[in-house]
């Protein structure tokens, strides 16, 4: 740990220096996940990873807005005693919602888990406000790292995150405690890290958050409610394109979630390396360059950045998957081999918009962002469900419109940053 710490503590401050710092601790993460999914793929079965996807799509939806967003703005606000507000009021709304999430997954399980159309979740469905709450604190103290530029902070958690969820998978998953295996290394997967930036917080930043006083909390949320008004719906309908979907798929076809997972797993892994890097060096930087006139070329570099990055990764790990799959994961995983190739231009857009899409806060236009990201689960979850009992491969065509809608973004984040420069220049 000495080592790594070295490692990504004695760059210099800058923009390259930045990305490699969350990019070390990332690639290791990442890299440890891959290893173990050949060993994980013959410890559990597709219809194990069916059940982890359902589980996964359920906390991802929930998580996403557990702290109604109020996590955003704490990199993007000037004063620090309102950024240690936001990351206060962040933490009180998680637990509130997390106790409300708690009682319906206590006592109505088996109700729950059949109308989701997975009744092997009901007894696991107690493991979900667990997930939203570890989730949502390591996003919140994640913001306020970011806002720190504590980037080899963030960069260790997420290698504690891999080893400690791995860990637990390959353990249980040897004691035959499948699938339940699965889902306790996810969650141990997400919270891992949550102490470690927490503790870091209450030590180097004890003073500002010290100050924090619950009547000026109230404030603070009528200052910041465009987030719970305008961010969270726009994040849930996000996460909910994508994830709905694969509820859909799960319900109605069984494995097929399981492949798509593992597909989504494999071919996500290029994308991590440095896509979530620069978004969170993004968002901390964005706001500078917009103020100084600059916002349209940066943007404009990381895009051609990252698809010069993640396009040559992403189209061989296509092309390669089909014969690939049967050796690394066995037979039972023909199929998520098959995937990969329809799954590459959803990525790759993916990858290109997804670590740009804070211009549209930096740039105050929480509306569009709303109005696009509603239009892109409208068509998503519509076409699924549309051609769910028709014997179309739905897995494909869900990839297919995923891709179409990240296109979309695209063009609407070079257009939102482009014509910052135009707003800058009237004023």
């Amino acid at each position: 740990m000495q080592i790594l710490r070295k490692l990504t503590s004695d760059l210099k401050v800058g923009f390259i220096g930045d990305i490699f710092k969350l990019s070390f601790g990332t690639i290791i993460g990442r890299l440890i996940a891959l290893a173990a999914l050949p060993l994980l793929t013959r410890l559990y079965t597709p219809d194990d990873f069916s059940i982890l996807a359902t589980y996964l799509a359920i906390v991802s939806i929930l998580s996403v807005s557990s702290c109604l967003r109020f996590e955003v703005a704490i990199p993007l606000v000037e004063a620090d005693s309102e950024a240690a507000e936001l990351l206060v009021l962040s933490i009180i709304v998680l637990f509130i919602i997390t106790l409300i999430l708690s009682i319906p997954a206590l006592v109505l399980a088996d109700y729950l888990a059949k109308i989701i159309g997975s009744p092997a979740l009901a007894q696991y469905l107690w493991l979900v406000p667990l997930g939203v709450l570890m989730s949502g604190s390591y996003s919140a103290l994640q913001f306020w790292a970011t806002r720190a530029r504590r980037f080899g902070e963030i960069a260790r958690t997420r290698i504690s995150q891999a080893v400690g969820g791995v860990s637990t998978m390959i353990i249980l998953g040897y004691a035959g405690l499948a699938p339940i295996g699965l889902l306790l290394g996810n969650l141990i997967n997400i919270s891992a890290g949550s102490v470690g930036l927490g503790v870091t917080a209450l030590v180097r930043d004890r003073e500002v958050i010290q100050h924090v006083r619950m009547r000026r909390l109230g404030s603070t949320f009528k200052r910041n409610q465009v987030y719970p008004l305008l961010s969270t719906p726009d994040s849930l309908f996000n996460i909910a394109g994508t994830q709905i979907p694969i509820l859909l798929i799960a319900s109605h076809a069984g494995p097929e979630a399981g492949f798509l997972l593992l597909a989504m797993q494999v071919i996500a892994a290029p994308m991590a390396l440095l896509g979530s890097s620069i978004a969170q060096v993004y968002v901390s930087r964005a706001p500078q360059e917009y103020r100084e006139g600059r916002l349209a070329p940066f943007t404009i570099s990381i895009m051609r950045r990252l698809a010069w990055v993640g396009g040559g990764p992403l189209i061989m790990i296509g092309m390669l998957s089909p014969l690939t799959f049967p050796i690394l994961f066995g037979e039972n995983w023909i199929r998520a081999g098959e995937l990969m190739p329809w799954l590459v231009p959803w990525m790759l857009f993916q990858f290109i918009a997804s670590p740009v899409s804070m211009v549209m806060y930096v740039l105050g236009r929480q509306r569009a962002m709303l109005a696009l990201t509603t239009i892109g689960m409208m068509l998503r979850i519509g076409l699924t469900f549309s051609i769910l009992d028709t014997g179309f491969a739905v897995v494909e065509a869900f990839a297919l419109i995923s891709a179409a809608f990240y296109i979309i973004c695209c063009c609407v984040f070079v257009h939102a940053a482009t014509s910052s420069i135009i707003k800058l220049d009237k004023v």
